[in-house]
């Protein structure tokens, strides 16, 4: 059964539409929604001092290439007519004092890198937030599966039972290391999908995915039984 939402709560495409509206009674031009959550992000890490600034680094897992493009963004700005590679060069120098300094030690040009970089590195959050704003997943009660790594839940929809899987699907090449990671210990990362099989007793299943979280997995998966309950789509 579809979970119904509260009337005071915000439906899915209330922010679009809001956002079309302004534009047609101030006729003034509104940015999409993706460019107004790339904007509120760059805010939010504006406004970090720098012990919270450094501690999302750190949860980010900030790499070395993520933090070189940052601070070449921020010498490009400060030196304009900086040769590329003297800019490149100047990039990694500043990564490796940003690594090697503990953050009270950071200066201006520091700080300015790991926001940067953090921009950057949180500007794919941006559509992936849209994607799930318009869309009407439908809560299931998710468990542990039988192997690590898998969460399973079940759901009936149009009288019939439905099992759900959410599993690894593949493992990724080794990214680049974080800035502050020992290197002996490459963190493994994995891409996930999601298997719903019709029924107890029949043995085929329907795979989606892949998605880089769980929670991605998860989120598409109550997605599609909103999608499926209503007869937009059948598997």
């Amino acid at each position: 059964m579809v979970a119904t939402t509260a009337p005071e709560a915000l439906q899915p495409g209330d922010i679009s539409a809001a956002a079309n509206v302004r534009s047609g009674v101030l006729d003034v031009q509104v940015p999409d929604p993706s460019e107004v959550a790339a904007q509120y992000i760059e805010q939010l890490v504006d406004d970090l001092g720098i012990g919270d600034l450094s501690r999302l680094a750190h949860h980010a897992a900030l790499t070395r290439q993520e933090a070189a493009k940052g601070a070449a963004t921020v010498l490009g700005f400060a030196g304009p007519d900086l040769e590329e590679t003297l800019c490149e060069l100047g990039a990694h120098s500043l990564v490796d004092d940003i690594a090697e300094r503990p953050p009270h030690h950071w200066g201006r040009l520091h700080t300015q890198a790991v926001r940067a970089a953090l921009y950057l590195c949180l500007a794919d959050l941006a559509d992936a937030l849209i994607d799930a704003s318009e869309s009407t997943p439908t809560p299931l009660r998710w468990r542990n599966g039988a192997q690590q790594g898998q969460e399973s839940a079940e759901t009936c929809i149009s009288g019939v039972k439905r099992h759900i899987l959410v599993d690894r699907a593949e493992a990724l090449p080794p990214p680049d290391m974080p800035i502050w990671s020992h290197p002996d210990v490459a963190p493994v990362r994995f891409t996930w999908r999601w298997q719903l099989r019709p029924g107890t007793s029949e043995r085929n299943t329907h795979d989606c995915g892949t998605f880089p979280t769980p929670f991605a997995a998860r989120h598409a998966a109550e997605c599609a039984v909103t999608a499926m309950a209503s007869g937009r789509c059948d598997l």
